[in-house]
């Protein structure tokens, strides 16, 4: 039986390294597996850039079919709810090369975000008569507002109603699919988790300064910006401990970079740039802390890649989130410190906290203790052998 795993983001791009790490653990469950990736996508907004480091030789093939360029019009188009997707635009392109790997005896897979693998998949399936398997890496229609939002939900209807199964990452999620109609039954519970433990990692710093360090995006979604506030407000009530902490942010040089979070950028934070994968175990060697955010209450269902990277590295969390999924990780494993999202008090009291070395020597020991409890490879290979089920 051949899988076609369908995703528009894939390596040589930046930030792929889980999708890559998803189609190899498929293969490695067992799946003939064959990717099709957009070869062309846009990086008109900064968010993609390549990666020369980032892993892009599969033992699998890999089908890279190209759109007509459109670079910020998808953009527009989707933010003013006329396409579902900023994508779109390679769908046919994607559903030619997967039908010419998938027939009624196969599966096609994809994974979201964004929705144009889906859509992609679902018309794979239509046309081939494959099975079809749809991946939510995150929620899509409790993102979805205003007029895009009557658009999302046309295409959720459908694309629940054709899928044979439905992968999520959460059991919030699965709650939401169940409570509008999907059988229990053909949904998995995929968590995410790290993918790899990490070789050659240092020991865990003691010296001083402490070390925080935020990995990820940069947008109002992650609204990291608050570590910089949190810092700005320690420096001003308490001086002596805010000089003990030194805050380095990496992430891609957009928009949002260079208007929202280098303005708040005071004395002991440092903007790094974007960091390639070969240089995540470098970077988080040289860390006590890493630094995880969510802007509201509406992503209080996810659990963001990064916290994975942090708990495979044996790094505490220092974290602004809402009451959720993230944070009852966290907190349920005593991985870290956790403010509300938005309460820039008491997360300004967490870094005057972490100042205290024995203090995150004794959670740097918690999250080394509690990770071989968050690998990912468990969950992938148990979706891996409900594909070959169907």
């Amino acid at each position: 039986m051949k899988v076609c795993f369908i995703s528009a983001q894939y390596p040589p791009l930046s930030r792929t390294y889980r999708r890559y790490q998803f189609a190899r653990l498929l293969a490695e469950g067992g799946c003939d597996l064959e990717v099709v990736t957009h070869g062309n996508i846009s990086k008109a907004l900064g968010t993609f850039v390549d990666d020369p480091d980032m892993v892009a030789e599969s033992a699998w093939p890999v089908h890279r079919p190209t759109a007509m360029p459109w670079y910020l019009t998808g953009e527009v188009l989707f933010r003013a709810g006329l396409v579902a997707c900023p994508y779109v635009n390679w769908v046919a392109a994607a559903t030619r090369a997967a039908s010419r790997i998938v027939g009624p005896d196969d599966v096609v897979c994809s994974v979201y975000p964004p929705l144009t693998n889906h859509i992609a998949a679902y018309h794979t399936a239509q046309r081939t008569g494959a099975r079809l398997v749809l991946d939510f890496r995150d929620e899509y229609l409790g993102l979805s507002r205003g007029v895009r939002r009557r658009l999302a939900g046309r295409w959720q209807g459908r694309l629940l109603q054709r899928a044979d199964l439905v992968s999520v990452a959460t059991s919030t999620v699965a709650d939401n699919f169940i409570g509008q109609g999907l059988p229990a039954g053909r949904i998995h519970l995929t968590e995410n988790g790290y993918w790899e433990t990490p070789a050659g990692l240092p020991p865990y710093p003691t010296q001083e300064p402490v070390r925080i360090v935020y990995i990820g995006a940069l947008s109002a979604a992650q609204s990291p910006e608050i570590l910089c506030d949190a810092l700005a407000l320690l420096r001003r009530d308490a001086p002596e401990q805010a000089a003990r902490i030194e805050i380095e942010i990496f992430g891609p040089d957009n928009p949002f970079r260079r208007r929202v979070l280098q303005p708040r950028m005071g004395p002991g934070i440092s903007y790094g740039g974007y960091l390639p994968a070969s240089r995540v175990t470098e970077v988080l060697g040289g860390a006590r802390v890493g630094f995880l955010s969510l802007a509201s209450a509406q992503y209080a269902y996810a659990v963001p890649g990064k916290l994975y990277d942090y708990i495979a590295h044996g790094r505490p969390v220092l974290a602004s989130l809402p009451a959720g999924a993230a944070s009852g990780v966290i907190e349920r494993d005593g991985l870290g410190l956790v403010a509300p999202c938005g309460d820039v008090a008491t997360l300004a009291g967490h870094l005057a906290t972490l100042a205290d070395v024995s203090l995150c020597q004794r959670l740097h020991e918690q999250v080394v203790a509690a990770a071989p409890r968050h690998a990912a490879a468990p969950h992938f290979l148990s979706l891996a052998a409900r594909i070959l089920a169907l």
